[in-house]
């Protein structure tokens, strides 16, 4: 017969009030990395009619915000792992949605811009997912939700070490100050 469990939090728990399994800087992180595999899976599914995984998307997404980006700008901005980006870039490419091209002062560089094609499948896309953002987010007051993304833009800001990574990243390409704070 095994003892019986004392009421209270879990004994592996750090957080001194008790509300969470982790402490709360832990549990944040980890609710973080939950809710953005979640919301891969979530998106994957939802892409379906329209041809795309999420790695493909967000490739479209980000060639279509930069207009015309580099590999490398596409890695930066993704957070998806390199080898995947270049499968997913070479199946959009194949299928017409993504057209490549290589400057004249730099044959190493690859540009990548979206096609005519590609651009009415984004379009596709982005109403599917903008749809599913609003349900998944329905219940949510517009205010908490500000405050949520204020809190991201700090972490990111202090991981990313703040400065041109930080602000580039922050700023998802365009040239703008950090955001104070």
């Amino acid at each position: 017969m095994s003892a019986a469990r004392p009421p209270g939090p879990p004994p592996n728990s750090v957080d001194p009030e008790g509300e969470f399994p982790l402490g709360a800087p832990e549990y944040f992180f980890y609710l973080l990395f939950q809710a953005a595999r979640q919301r891969d899976l979530y998106f994957d599914r939802a892409l379906e009619p329209v041809g795309l995984n999420i790695a493909q998307w967000r490739s479209l997404a980000i060639i279509r915000r930069l207009e015309s980006c580099t590999m490398t700008a596409l890695a930066r901005y993704s957070t998806v792992e390199r080898t995947t980006l270049t499968r997913a870039v070479d199946q959009l490419a194949a299928r017409g949605l993504v057209d490549r091209s290589v400057p004249d002062r730099d044959r190493r560089q690859v540009n990548l811009a979206l096609s005519d094609l590609g651009a009415t499948v984004y379009a596709q896309a982005v109403e599917i997912l903008k749809e599913r953002n609003r349900t998944v987010l329905a219940e949510v007051d517009a205010e908490r939700l500000r405050a949520a993304t204020r809190v991201l833009q700090e972490t990111l800001l202090k991981l990313a070490g703040g400065g041109d990574l930080a602000a580039d990243l922050l700023n998802f390409g365009n040239a703008a100050p950090l955001p104070d704070g």
